[in-house]
């Protein structure tokens, strides 16, 4: 997604990094944009201090480097949506698969609609349907696993549009990754936690179940004639843009305040 960002002309003032994790996004964007206002948006307060602590300088520090200054803040994801977690009007906003971790979907994108300024721009990715196929056989669902259920990326296009957002932009990628064991492939998806999903299930709760997944996953590698095993995650990238107008609706034309002072100001 960063590798992205040199094709934009535009210089963002303010940026938000929502669910910007340990930071490493926030990394990203410095490089891209030394003097813009970059700010993240973390649910976890631990994840939040760390981000903080590696990514916010303090403000000498940010003088002496010539940079624009680096915030991180604990809020949810859908931080803006309401008047208690008001986040500044940014013109980009930037989220690294944190949209699965967002329990309302719906709010999440109204939020970003709103934290937009017009002419903004927004990128992000997320996980597809085709995430984890390897733990979505029968085999594995008859042990009572049930990985997280992601959107298609068609889907995530239409909701897009819904909230107003303009000229959205989706593709994908396919990544393979590959494990020495099922330990070490099941050891990594425990680190890096799970979505908050009704379709998971509480999880392993016994012994035998795990030494069963990990056959499962064994026989898989067998069947498929490789040493490793294997797992898949489709990777969804989004990008679209928050027009200035609304499209009419019953003959009524939306404009933004932001846009009529700019025309009061050409004039």
């Amino acid at each position: 997604m960063a590798e992205r960002l040199p094709l934009l002309r535009l210089q963002p003032e303010v940026v938000l990094d929502i669910g910007c994790a340990w930071g490493e996004g926030l990394r990203l964007l410095r490089t891209q944009y030394g003097r813009a206002q970059i700010v993240g948006v973390e649910p976890s307060h631990q994840l939040g201090s760390v981000a903080r602590g590696a990514h916010a300088p303090q403000r000498w520090l940010r003088a002496l480097r010539g940079q624009g200054a680096t915030t991180v803040i604990a809020a949810p994801l859908e931080a803006g949506a309401n008047a208690q977690t008001r986040l500044p009007a940014a013109q980009m906003l930037w989220s690294n698969l944190a949209l699965p971790w967002a329990e309302d979907l719906d709010a999440l994108i109204a939020a970003w609609q709103g934290a937009l300024l017009p002419d903004g721009v927004l990128m992000f990715t997320t996980f597809g349907p085709d995430t984890l196929r390897e733990l979505r056989q029968p085999e594995v669902q008859r042990l009572g696993i049930a990985p997280p259920v992601y959107p298609d990326m068609h889907d995530l296009g239409d909701m897009l549009l819904h909230h107003g957002f303009a000229e959205p932009v989706m593709d994908m990628e396919m990544l393979h990754l590959r494990y020495p064991s099922p330990q070490a492939a099941l050891t990594e998806l425990a680190e890096l936690g799970r979505p908050a999903h009704q379709a998971i299930t509480a999880g392993l709760r016994t012994p035998r179940k795990w030494r069963a997944l990990c056959d499962v996953l064994a026989r898989q590698a067998q069947l498929a004639g490789a040493a490793e095993i294997e797992l898949s995650f489709e990777l969804v990238y989004g990008h679209a843009f928050k027009p200035a107008t609304r499209p009419a609706q019953a003959g009524v034309a939306s404009f933004s305040v932001e846009q009529l002072r700019a025309t009061g100001r050409r004039r």
